[in-house]
């Protein structure tokens, strides 16, 4: 995945508007913050195919304690001489509590549900729980680090012997999130985690980046990025996979 070369484009181009301001920081004032967007296309000749996405996150935050949920959903399906063909089904849905230990240490847990039919996985639930330190806290840049140790266990749909129909087990968990201020009104998010397992569920890992520039009165420009990769996948399905979005959101 060359992600300095997608990366630094989508920066430029979100850097091109401007309007209100925006933070880095979370707020600690015991409100929700966060943001939606939506994004989808809609096509019609000989051949039909549609796509649909939303990717939302928000967070609740106080001096004592922060919680975190988040959501992203992408569904896209062809049609061809009246057959309809899914290209896309992937919904997931996770957070996450932390409680601060101190100023700049803080415990945590988490749980995350998804599922991607597309990949053959019918469902995937994971918890863990660990610890993390935020080592950069500035009105321009947060970033946090953590690690942690979680349970997982995945369901899949079709499949063929010897390939499992489901895999569980203990995974570590290494992990690293920022947000960085890029301009008055535009920034970035991003959040990269490792999930070393037991053999039998191997080694898997995420990457989420997301760009967001206000327009007008909370009206946001929205650009993102996500990468998957699993050692183990089902049967003989691809081990990484990819999903860029863009679309039109509100942020509060």
């Amino acid at each position: 995945m060359q992600l300095k070369s997608l990366f630094i484009p989508l920066c430029i181009a979100t850097g091109l508007f401007s309007s209100s301001l925006v933070q880095a920081q979370v707020l600690q004032d015991n409100q929700w913050h966060g943001g939606i967007s939506i994004g989808g296309s809609y096509a019609s000749s000989n051949t039909t195919s549609q796509a649909f996405t939303v990717n939302a996150n928000g967070s609740k935050a106080t001096k004592e304690d922060k919680l975190g949920l988040y959501t992203l959903i992408n569904y896209g399906s062809n049609k061809v001489n009246e057959v309809r063909t899914t290209t896309a089904q992937l919904f997931r849905l996770g957070g996450r509590y932390d409680y601060n230990l101190s100023e700049n240490s803080f415990f945590f847990g988490g749980s995350e549900a998804e599922t991607n039919k597309i990949q053959n996985i019918d469902s995937r639930l994971s918890i863990n729980a660990g610890a993390g330190y935020k080592a950069i806290k500035t009105a321009e840049t947060s970033f946090d680090i953590f690690t942690g140790l979680g349970y997982s266990k995945t369901e899949f749909g079709v499949t063929v012997p010897p390939s499992a129909s489901s895999k569980k087990g203990v995974e570590f968990l290494l992990g690293e999130e920022s947000t960085h201020k890029l301009s008055p009104t535009s920034s970035v998010k991003q959040r990269w985690v490792i999930y070393p397992g037991t053999s039998d569920i191997g080694t898997r890992s995420t990457l989420d980046i997301n760009l967001a520039t206000v327009v007008a009165n909370g009206w946001t420009l929205n650009a993102g990025a996500a990468f998957n990769y699993t050692s183990k996948p089902s049967n003989n399905f691809k081990k990484t996979t990819s999903l860029i979005t863009f679309g039109f959101g509100y942020k509060y």
